[in-house]
């Protein structure tokens, strides 16, 4: 049985190879990425930035909707198609089918990584290695008193300008210089409207006093800074918009402490990417075994909508999106944030890529004994 899938899955990926335009394909899976970049760029940070973003897209985006519509159609179950006379059962040329689309595949991501890759060392930056915060205070003075009052270990810790609160980050040692960045929340306390361009003021708190920060904001909710450093001193996050409430963490709070080369990132990524986008596969062919090739896809992408907008439910406030949110996502989002905010790809994503990797082969035998009970065309 072993050996009649494989010998299926032979031809079906020699009849892949030889296809006409199978090195057209190639070579514009791997020139891509440069491409995109090269002639989109316009000055070193935006072609630095446009390499991890073409590459998470490609990866996240683009894949597993060409994968999805591949996968409807790799099954054809009908008679003129002449596989009916192969001395094979169904579920062995189910299985050989399967595999021979999941070796394109990783073949396709392999070459686009590839091609992410060689752009970044073109075009692109060393990833940061970052370490976050040791712990989070809130301070306040009260009567000429500091009073102040412990973080949350995990999730926010806020700050109200209209009590005069502050937050205060430990860091890890950096040496005598310090990079990084924060993420925070706004929220309104409906006291006065907003109208400062940066919400907070940060602030290097040491023994010998405060000094500012230099500054960039490069978003609403996120700023990046850096400064000379002594041991011992702390990160101040200040609100100075009277009219926002700001929260932050200790996991929002990134200290730069090495650069380390992007090939290890652009792996690990390709790895999540390719677990996700078999499990695509696995679902569709799930579906394709009963059914015709647009029911197959629609499920796809039905699948994709699922496990990609519903976990963003999160906060909305009703019970039944609450519990929508609490669904994994198909492509974990954790990871290609870091990657493009030029951090490390973090090993976790290797088991998220794991565990998406264990449902799709779950699926597997389910879809070949559905196969068995398909009536084929005539």
């Amino acid at each position: 049985m072993i050996g009649r899938a494989l010998a299926i899955a032979k031809a079906a990926l020699v009849e892949a190879l030889r296809a006409r335009l199978s090195p057209l394909v190639a070579l514009v899976l791997v020139f891509a990425v440069p491409l995109i970049v090269g002639f989109s760029g316009q000055d070193e940070a935006t072609k630095a930035w446009l390499t991890r973003a073409a590459t998470v897209e490609g990866l996240r985006t683009v894949m597993p909707l060409a994968v999805i519509i591949g996968a409807g159609f790799m099954l054809k179950p009908a008679m003129k198609r002449g596989w009916t006379v192969l001395p094979a059962a169904r579920s062995e040329y189910f299985a050989g089918i399967a595999l021979a689309g999941a070796l394109v595949l990783s073949l396709c991501a392999g070459l686009f990584a590839l091609g992410g890759y060689v752009a970044g060392i073109a075009y692109g930056e060393r990833l940061s290695v970052t370490a976050p915060a040791l712990s989070v205070t809130r301070q306040r003075m009260q009567e000429g008193q500091l009073q102040t009052a412990p973080g949350r270990e995990e999730g926010l810790t806020w700050a109200d300008p209209r009590f005069g609160e502050e937050l205060v980050f430990e860091l890890p040692d950096t040496g005598k210089q310090l990079r990084g960045s924060i993420e925070f929340l706004l929220v309104l306390n409906l006291q006065a409207p907003p109208r400062e361009r940066q919400p907070v003021a940060l602030w290097l708190e040491g023994p010998s006093g405060r000094a500012p920060l230099i500054t960039a904001v490069e978003s609403r909710n996120r700023m990046s800074f850096e400064a000379e450093v002594a041991a011992g001193s702390r990160l101040v996050v200040q609100p100075v918009a009277p009219g926002l409430v700001v929260g932050s963490s200790i996991e929002r709070v990134r200290i730069e402490t090495a650069s380390a080369n992007a090939l290890a990132s652009v792996l690990r990524l390709l790895f999540v990417s390719l677990c996700a986008s078999l499990l695509c596969v696995s679902a569709v062919l799930l579906v394709r075994a009963l059914s015709t090739a647009p029911t197959s896809v629609l499920a796809g992408l039905l699948l994709i909508a699922t496990l990609t907008m519903l976990p963003g439910l999160a906060g909305s406030g009703t019970g039944m999106s609450r519990a929508l949110s609490a669904l994994p996502q198909l492509f974990p989002q954790a990871a290609y944030e870091e990657f493009l905010a030029a951090r490390t790809v973090p090993d976790g994503a290797l088991l998220d890529g794991l565990w998406r990797l264990l449902v799709a082969l779950a699926l597997l035998p389910i879809g070949a004994a559905l196969f068995k009970l398909r009536e084929i065309a005539k």
